[in-house]
């Protein structure tokens, strides 16, 4: 799944070419991806280790992106060399969190718990870069923590696996403000490689230090068709495929519009978890799913 990437660090929009409704229908369809693509992550937990899955994700995704390198990569790349280093450790951290979060809780969970992510991107805009934090986005961040602390009931959930994920939305969070801080300012093939690289070799590193890829080391990595479809939908459809798409397509869309949008994600997540995993939330993990999708709502409508 990625990080969304919401309205209060976007450019202002580009006006829109063709056919008005086209962009938002396609960036719908990349975060129905991205939803769906918990559900994923958690079924290929079953046969591989969190840091092994985030390795091969990305190492897929690089080579999505490869056919876009063009002359003068090298140069590109050393002038990149620190943003892009700094960018993916945020972008890696989010992802080895999040995996060995989903590991101990559930998909659902990892959903609406990554919705934390929109209002926390407007308090880092304000104490980092300068942004402003009005009163509905203040009121916004308030909501989405009270319902992260409804929804990491411990009667419905690890604590552990919360608090991991908990701490991948703070990652992510950080990822999308040092988006905003180098993005405009350097080549983008070349940032987007160095960020991806930096993800893939950490989950590398990982597993080399784990000295284990399989979940289950007893059994072996089962390198089924299932798992090798599971590993194409993360690595080439939702990272690989999706990072480009949005490229070409958010920037074409209204900011609001693209806030909210991206606030359906911790909700459409829930619903995958739900409808693939059977996973079941507890009333109150519901009504914290609730503040949080609110809290989400109000603070992208403030920006």
């Amino acid at each position: 799944m990625a990080p969304p990437d919401p309205a209060p660090i976007l450019p202002a929009p580009m006006p829109p070419t063709g056919n008005r409704v086209v962009p938002q229908l396609v960036l719908l369809a990349l975060i129905l991806i991205w939803s769906a693509s918990y559900v994923v992550s958690k079924l290929a937990l079953g046969s591989l280790t969190a840091p092994a899955l985030v390795a091969t994700r990305f190492w897929l995704a690089i080579l999505c992106v490869l056919p876009l390198v063009r002359r003068g990569l090298a140069t590109q790349l050393r002038a990149t060399l620190w943003p892009g280093i700094t960018t993916g450790i945020a972008l890696g951290s989010g992802y080895l969190l999040q995996m060995q979060g989903l590991r101990l809780s559930t998909a659902s969970m990892g959903g609406l718990i990554a919705g934390l992510i929109v209002p926390l991107v407007a308090l880092g805009g304000f104490l980092f870069l300068g942004g402003r934090l009005g009163g509905r986005a203040a009121l916004g961040l308030l909501l989405a923590i009270a319902g992260i602390v409804l929804v990491c009931d411990a009667s419905g959930g690890s604590w552990l696996g919360n608090g991991l994920l908990i701490g991948s939305s703070v990652s992510y969070a950080a990822h999308v403000l040092l988006l905003s801080f180098h993005g405009r300012r350097v080549p983008l093939v070349a940032f987007t490689l160095w960020q991806l690289g930096v993800v893939a070799s950490a989950g590398t590193v990982q597993a080399a230090l784990d000295g284990e890829i399989a979940a289950q080391p007893e059994l072996g990595v089962a390198w089924s068709p299932a798992l090798l479809a599971e590993l194409a939908y993360l690595g080439v459809l939702a990272t690989g495929l999706a990072i480009l798409v949005q490229g070409r397509v958010q920037h074409r869309i209204p900011s609001t519009q693209v806030a909210l949008l991206f606030a359906t994600q911790p909700l459409l997540a829930a619903l995958c978890g739900w409808v693939w995993l059977d996973d079941h939330l507890t009333s109150v993990q519901l009504a914290g799913g609730g503040l949080i999708i609110t809290g989400v709502v109000v603070t992208s409508l403030a920006r």
